[in-house]
């Protein structure tokens, strides 16, 4: 996962790529829309979109149903500017395959 984005942006970026999630996760079920209603989609991608798990497993699941659902391409363009950017520090790809800082450890008898 963690090839596929360079960094995970915090503060400004990654409080706009949070924004950006969460309204993709509403487009996806708001009713009314193209896209909306309580479907398999809606039950499988906005969990983790909303989270940030797998986000690009989630975005193509995205991309794929609103394309499918004939949704305007305003909508379509949407996730796929989330997969190009990537998730964000503010998702749980970013505490499971984020940076880390490595130390040494203590020498195990003192």
């Amino acid at each position: 996962m963690q090839r596929l984005f360079v960094m995970f942006p915090d503060r400004g970026p990654g409080i706009g790529l949070l924004w950006l999630r969460l309204c993709l996760s509403s487009a996806l079920c708001t009713p009314g829309t193209h896209a909306g209603g309580w479907s398999a989609l809606c039950l499988l991608a906005v969990p983790m979109l909303t989270l940030g798990v797998l986000t690009p497993l989630a975005v193509l699941m995205a991309a794929v149903g609103l394309f499918a659902q004939q949704a305007p391409w305003s909508q379509v363009v949407l996730p796929l500017a989330l997969l190009m950017l990537g998730p964000g520090a503010y998702s749980l790809d970013a505490r499971l395959f984020g940076r880390r800082l490595l130390g040494r450890r203590p020498p195990p008898f003192g």
